[in-house]
């Protein structure tokens, strides 16, 4: 498969670069065509930008939205396939303002569940959304204020009333070289609990 013809069904990875203060980090979504895409570049460009506009209302201001890259699913071809792939830059400052004098660290992570139709839910967990007003604490746990994730879920209940516009919608997908579960994503749900996860952190693939 490659994005020049992007037929209904198929699904895509996007990968959204951040950064702040000189560290660089990135959150991964799957898409899925709901139908055959006539027009690639412009409608990759359109997701892309949809995107970039819940990323930048839910990060704190400072932090760039930096580029998407698009992708097919299947791992990147050898030899490289310029095909496969497609690069936005953007550049663009996240828009949300702290509450409070300061914010917490890169490691103090939102976490938006990604709540589907059968299955376990997923996660999402996002990296400078968070501020010093934002965070209270129950048994030595840090968690949202009511108010935060009132604000918050606000944020993402009005950004799903458009989605990802009528050519594709989010999904989770596994299975390799090709998708073989794949699950719509019904709605963002805000979490109270506040995820700590290291600026370093590495995924290990525990069985073979």
């Amino acid at each position: 498969m490659t994005l020049r013809n992007i037929q209904q069904g198929e699904v895509l990875s996007m990968r959204v670069y951040k950064q702040y203060v000189g560290f660089l980090w990135a959150n991964n979504y799957e898409i899925q065509a709901t139908i055959d895409i006539a027009s690639p570049e412009t409608s990759l460009q359109q997701v892309a930008d949809r995107i970039v506009t819940l990323e930048r209302s839910l990060h704190i201001s400072g932090v760039i939205i930096d580029r998407v890259v698009v992708s097919s699913y299947a791992p990147d071809s050898l030899p490289y396939d310029p095909d496969t792939l497609a690069t936005f830059p953007y550049s663009a400052t996240a828009t949300r303002s702290p509450q409070g004098n300061d914010v917490l660290p890169l490691e103090l992570c939102l976490f938006v569940r990604r709540n589907t139709s059968f299955g376990r839910d997923g996660r999402i967990l996002y990296r400078g959304c968070l501020s010093e007003g934002d965070m209270t604490a129950s048994g030595f746990r840090p968690l949202l204020t009511s108010s935060a994730v009132s604000s918050l879920q606000n944020i993402v209940n009005t950004w799903q009333q458009q989605g990802l516009g009528s050519e594709f919608i989010l999904v989770m997908a596994s299975g390799e070289p090709n998708p073989t579960s794949i699950r719509r994503v019904i709605s963002l749900q805000v979490s109270e609990k506040i995820v700590v996860k290291k600026v370093n952190n590495r995924y290990f693939r525990r069985r073979p």
